[in-house]
């Protein structure tokens, strides 16, 4: 046999061993996974518009007595009494390991070309003795009247990712009403339109957030928003 011809198989043999050893000290490459998003969302809106109300002689009560107390979580409420009014109560809530966490609520109202007429009318909102020693985000709304608006938005995201964001778009329109106030009866007997709102012993030795609107008349405006992120 010539040496040549028994080389050849050690030739072939040192090049693959060689091969190998360079593919061994070349990093190997591993494909980054894809970022993981968790969102929650509530998009919401209300429009309430060319209404005529005449109201005469009468009561519009809304009340929220000795309620919400001893609760915890979210809560949220809205009473409302009377014409052309709106409550609305957004919740957003997201929690877990993704890479980004999102919550958001966007909501919007609008209340516009109404036409009211109250002869001695009377319009009374309470919210006595309520939301006392209660924890985590409570949330009230007590109106009474005419075209009144409430409403409360809550996000939470919370997680261990990267990086999250909680937000709260809340966006609210009264334009364009006409509302008329007149005593009813005559002299010693005249009846003017009333409006009472009250708020009594109520939210005492509550935590974390809590909020409360208590409209009475004509086109008010109430919005509670609370936007939270932890990570």
């Amino acid at each position: 046999m010539k040496p040549t011809m028994a080389l050849k198989p050690l030739a072939f043999a040192l090049a693959a061993l060689m091969a190998v050893a360079a593919q061994a000290d070349q990093p190997s490459y591993h494909p980054q996974p894809a970022p993981t998003t968790a969102a929650a969302t509530t998009l919401d809106g209300q429009s309430n518009h060319g209404n005529v109300v005449l109201n005469d002689k009468t009561k519009n009560n809304a009340s929220a007595n000795d309620s919400y107390n001893h609760i915890s979580g979210v809560a949220n409420g809205n009473v409302l009494s009377g014409d052309n009014n709106q409550g609305k109560n957004d919740v957003a809530i997201v929690s877990g390991d993704a890479d980004f966490v999102f919550a958001s609520t966007g909501t919007a109202q609008s209340n516009t070309g109404n036409l009211v007429v109250n002869s001695g009318t009377k319009n009374n909102a309470s919210l006595n003795d309520s939301g006392n020693h209660a924890s985590g985000i409570i949330q009230l709304n007590a109106a009474s009247g005419t075209s009144n608006q409430a409403s409360n938005s809550v996000a939470i995201a919370s997680g261990n990712g990267d990086g999250g964001a909680a937000s709260v778009t809340g966006v609210q329109d009264v334009s364009g009403n006409l509302t008329l106030n007149l005593s009813s009866g005559h002299g010693w007997s005249t009846k003017p339109v009333v409006n009472n709102a009250s708020v009594n012993n109520s939210m005492n030795y509550s935590s974390g957030v809590s909020n409360s609107n208590v409209l009475s008349g004509s086109n008010n405006q109430g919005q509670n928003n609370v936007a939270i992120t932890r990570f």
